[in-house]
C-alpha cells in the first residue's frame, strides 16, 4: 500500500477523536469501512498504531511517533497550500523580495540588504516554515531568503535554487536562577525527564519535532503544557512557573533565565541563505553572506574574542 496524505488524515482523526465510531462520524463514512482502511494504514506502517478497546481506541509506541511526525507533516502541508495561493494571487514585487521562517535570522538578512543595497526596495514574507520558504524561492516569488533545517527533518533543496549555509546553532536549555541544576556547566536531557516543558508552535521550523525525538531517544517523552510559545513568552514562564524552555543564540541577555548546553549537543539547527539563482539579487549573494556573518557575530558575541566563544557556545559559524 503506497501512503498518502489522505490516510495521515485518517491516523490523525482517528487518535482525536479517541474511538472509531466517532471518526467515521465526523469523516462522514462508515465504521466498517473506516475500520478496514485503517486496518490497511497499519499494515502499511508495520504494526498496529491504536490499541482497540471496549471505551474507544489508545495509540500505541508506534502510533504516538507516526501521530507526531504526522501532525508535522500535515500542517506543513497545508502551509504550502495556503502562503502559496496568496502569492499567486498576488502581482509580482519589485525591489528584492526577502523571506525567512519565523523565530530566525530574518531580520539580520533585512537589514543587512538596507545597508548592501540602499536604492533597492523591498519586501519581507515571513512564513511558519522552510519547506514553505524554499518553495516560494523555487517559484521566483522570493529572491533571497533564510531557512532552517534541523538533523532529523533534512530539507530538500530544489534544483532551482542555491544555498549557503551562514551558521549551526546548538539548542540550549533555559532553566530558572533558582532550578536544581543552576550550578551544572551542561545538561543531559535524560535529567529533565520530569519537567514539564514550554515549546514553540509544531509547525515552526521542526524545533519540537527535533526536542520531541531527542528526548525520547533519552529515554523519556517530554512532558509539553505550554504550546505555541515564542521566546519571550517562554523566558517568562521559565523565570515564573516550573518550566524549562529551548532557545537558541539571541544575542540578548534573558534575566532570570540561565541557558545551559545540553550534553552530546543532541538539537541543533543549521541556518542557511537560499536564492533563486536565475533572480537579480543573485549577483549580490556573496557580498550578503559575508555581512550576514559579520552581522551574526557581532549580535552573538559583540566584540568578545571569537575562538573563547566559539567553545563555549559549540557555535559554528561559515566561513565567507
Amino acid at each position: 500500500m503506497n501512503m498518502e496524505l489522505r490516510h495521515l488524515h485518517v491516523v490523525l482523526t482517528v487518535a482525536e477523536a479517541g474511538s472509531i465510531s466517532r471518526a467515521a462520524s465526523s469523516l462522514k463514512i462508515a465504521q466498517a469501512g473506516l475500520t478496514a482502511q485503517l486496518r490497511r494504514i497499519e499494515r502499511g506502517f508495520g504494526a498496529p498504531l491504536f490499541l482497540r478497546r471496549t471505551d474507544g481506541v489508545e495509540l500505541t509506541e508506534l502510533g504516538r511517533h507516526v501521530v507526531l511526525r504526522s501532525r508535522d507533516l500535515v500542517e506543513r502541508f497545508d502551509d504550502l497550500l495556503v502562503t502559496a495561493r496568496k502569492l499567486a494571487a498576488e502581482h509580482d514585487a519589485t525591489g528584492i523580495r526577502l523571506g525567512g521562517v519565523a523565530g530566525s535570522l530574518t531580520a539580520l538578512l533585512v537589514g543587512v540588504v538596507r545597508t548592501l543595497l540602499p536604492t533597492h526596495p523591498q519586501t519581507t514574507h515571513i512564513e511558519r516554515n522552510s519547506d514553505v520558504v524554499l518553495e516560494l524561492v523555487r517559484a521566483a516569488k522570493l529572491d533571497v531568503a533564510l531557512v532552517t533545517e534541523f538533523p532529523q527533518s533534512p530539507l530538500r533543496i530544489p534544483e532551482e535554487v542555491d544555498y549557503r549555509t551562514v551558521v549551526t546553532e546548538p539548542m540550549s536549555i533555559g532553566i530558572a536562577a533558582g532550578h536544581r541544576l543552576s550550578g551544572r556547566g551542561e545538561i543531559r536531557l535524560s535529567e529533565l525527564a520530569d519537567e514539564e516543558w514550554a515549546v514553540p508552535d509544531e509547525s515552526c521550523g521542526g524545533g519540537r519535532l527535533n526536542l520531541h525525538l531527542a528526548c525520547e531517544a533519552a529515554g523519556f517523552t517530554p512532558r509539553c503544557t505550554h504550546f505555541g510559545v515564542d521566546p519571550a513568552t517562554a523566558a517568562e514562564l521559565v523565570r515564573s512557573a516550573h518550566t524549562v524552555a529551548c532557545f537558541f543564540p539571541t544575542g540578548h541577555d534573558l534575566p532570570g533565565v540561565l541557558l545551559k548546553p545540553i550534553v552530546g549537543n543532541p538539537v541543533h539547527r543549521r541556518v542557511t541563505l537560499v536564492w533563486h539563482r536565475d533572480c537579480a539579487a543573485a549577483e549580490y549573494v556573496d557580498d550578503i553572506h559575508a555581512a550576514m556573518l559579520g552581522a551574526y557575530q557581532e549580535r552573538i558575541w559583540g566584540h568578545a574574542p571569537r575562538t573563547a566563544k566559539l567553545a563555549a557556545t559549540g557555535l559554528a559559524v561559515a566561513a565567507s
